[in-house]
């Protein structure tokens, strides 16, 4: 990453040393305005999306986060209700023996799976090639993980242990304010372009569910590891509260890329983007700065597009 940065950082500097330079007297073969004269820049893209490990960590199910494993371990009718489930797809298990987990056993670099987004945005164009831009993005964010149970067998003999699948998802929200500087001079075609903003950012919890699988991986047992009942030791019969778990948070934006010229009305944008973001979300009591990332194509429409043609 560290190695990728730096190629950007000399690209630009190299494709600024570039479009500023200008000889005495030398003809100017090629001036476009189209792309850097006051007015406002709309777009909407979409690509792959990759979430930092740091808060994925909220969903490996270790007693030290607030939505985790305990909440079935600590409950009696919870633990019953799963040690049902195991004694259907486990046959050498019985209701007698007694089954638990070990914190050492979770997944500690756990990660979220690839995500889709999509974005919107508006660009106003204030002075040569410099813009004020405000985006926002939005991805579904999806992490899996493995755990094997432990149990103590009344007979003394143990085998295959039991295996719980934890799920967790989330909606992500990134609103970002952003400085954007288009190298229009380069190329009459491919202009590169940089942006650096502050975010906004919006996280909530979906779901986070402890599954138990039988043999055909069909659930046969699922619980929320979410408290929707206040601490309270739950019982069958309790109302469930209206708990939203994740929140606000804040970061800092950064985004390259090409703008392909199709006409003076469309562009085709190729975008990575890249944040450090704060998010509401709390992996082990702690809030921690979190990387994520993105490559996105944008459809921009340029000013003219709206004007009388």
């Amino acid at each position: 990453m560290k190695k990728f940065l730096i190629a950007i950082l000399l690209l630009v500097s190299a494709l600024a040393s570039y479009a500023q330079r200008e000889e005495v007297g030398e003809a100017v073969t090629f001036h476009d305005t189209t792309w850097y004269d006051r007015g406002f820049d709309v777009y909407i893209g979409g690509g792959m999306f990759w979430g930092g490990r740091q808060t994925a960590l909220y969903y490996n199910g270790s007693r030290y986060n607030e939505c985790n494993l305990n909440y079935i371990f600590d409950n009696e009718y919870r633990t019953r209700q799963l040690l049902e489930a195991v004694v259907q797809v486990y046959p050498h298990i019985s209701m007698n023996d007694e089954i638990g987990y070990r914190e050492e056993d979770l997944n500690m670099l756990p990660t979220y799976n690839l995500a889709a987004n999509i974005g919107l945005g508006v660009r106003y164009k204030i002075r040569n090639n410099w813009a004020i831009a405000l985006s926002y993005t939005f991805s579904r964010l999806t992490t899996t993980n493995k755990l094997l149970l432990t149990y103590t067998s009344v007979s003394g003999n143990n085998y295959k242990a039991p295996e719980l699948t934890l799920v967790g998802k989330e909606d992500r929200s990134m609103i970002d304010l952003s400085a954007s500087y288009l190298f229009s001079g380069v190329h009459k075609i491919v202009k590169p372009f940089v942006e650096l903003g502050a975010q906004f950012n919006y996280v909530k919890v979906k779901k986070f569910d402890a599954i138990l699988l039988d043999t055909h991986n069909n659930p046969v047992y699922t619980q929320t590891l979410m408290d929707y009942y206040q601490g309270q030791n739950w019982q069958p019969g309790m109302e469930a509260y209206d708990v939203i778990y994740g929140g606000a948070g804040f970061g800092v934006s950064v985004a390259t890329g090409l703008k392909l010229v199709v006409n003076k009305y469309v562009s085709i944008d190729p975008t990575f983007y890249m944040c450090m973001s704060r998010l509401h979300l709390e992996p082990y009591g702690s809030k921690v700065m979190s990387l994520n990332y993105c490559a996105m194509l944008r459809v921009v429409m340029n000013d003219f597009f709206f004007q009388n043609r």
